[in-house]
């Protein structure tokens, strides 16, 4: 009785989270905030939608029942915390991958694909990042992005110097470039497409890749593979570009993968 106890102990220990998630029978996932709130993205709720989505699918496939998910809205600084302590089984939250991120979480195989792109006015001479050399560029003032880093980063690795000035709302940094104040904006390409949607007198210049993936707590191999197993299922069906296209979301995964 004594072996039989420990090694069901054992067991029980190293079961790892997609055994606790069957056994819980749901799936709790942080996602980004409810979109029914004012938000400075312009493509936020469409994110979210998009990723909702893609929560009920990777639900069907861990525990049998698209409808078997807890959404926790959890404040930004604190959903990757919450995944590293256990509170919550991923985080689908447009995570980019990057250095930063893999060291501290295991993450999917890519799920989206945007990029560092520029707002600028139809008759720009702009093309590209060399096209901003000694010019003002506008960005939007948010609490965790910085795109303005971002892109004096990428000039400066082409040993070219840039500006930046910071506005309030999407509109007041869109107009910036309209009246002639600064030669572009800088946001995620994203956002800028869905602003240009309706301010037909734009364009956007893409400039970088960006990939977001699924957030895993480290060492959960088995339910990183189950996630990734999943999210290739649905590139290859065609689902995945489907359910983003629903959400008027551009894909971009095909060109580049």
């Amino acid at each position: 009785m004594r072996i039989l106890f420990l090694l069901l102990v054992t067991s029980g220990a190293w079961a790892g989270q997609l055994e606790t998630i069957r056994a819980r029978g749901k799936l709790i996932v942080s996602v980004k905030n409810d979109a029914n709130r004012p938000h400075k993205d312009p493509a936020h709720q469409e994110k979210r939608g998009f990723e909702l989505d893609l929560t009920r699918a990777l639900a069907k496939k861990l525990v049998g029942d698209e409808s078997k998910v807890e959404l926790k809205l959890i404040s930004r600084p604190s959903r990757l915390p919450m995944l590293g302590m256990g509170n919550v089984d991923l985080v689908i939250s447009m995570i980019p991958i990057n250095a930063e991120n893999q060291r501290q979480y295991d993450l999917s195989h890519p799920y989206f694909e945007s990029g560092l792109a520029l707002l600028v006015t139809k008759g720009s001479p702009t093309h590209g990042i060399d096209g901003l050399k000694d010019t003002m560029v506008a960005v939007l003032q948010q609490g965790f992005n910085n795109y303005g880093t971002e892109i004096e980063r990428a000039a400066e690795k082409r040993n070219l110097k840039v500006k930046t000035r910071y506005y309030p709302s999407f509109d007041d940094a869109a107009q910036a470039v309209a009246r002639g104040e600064a030669s572009a904006m800088v946001s995620n390409f994203v956002d800028l497409s869905a602003y240009a949607k309706t301010h037909p007198e734009y364009r956007i210049v893409f400039l970088e890749p960006r990939m977001h993936a699924v957030a895993v707590k480290k060492g959960e191999a088995t339910l990183l593979r189950a996630v990734d197993e999943t999210i290739d299922s649905l590139k290859r069906s065609g689902e995945l570009k489907r359910m983003t296209e629903k959400h008027q979301l551009p894909y971009l995964l095909e060109t580049s993968h």
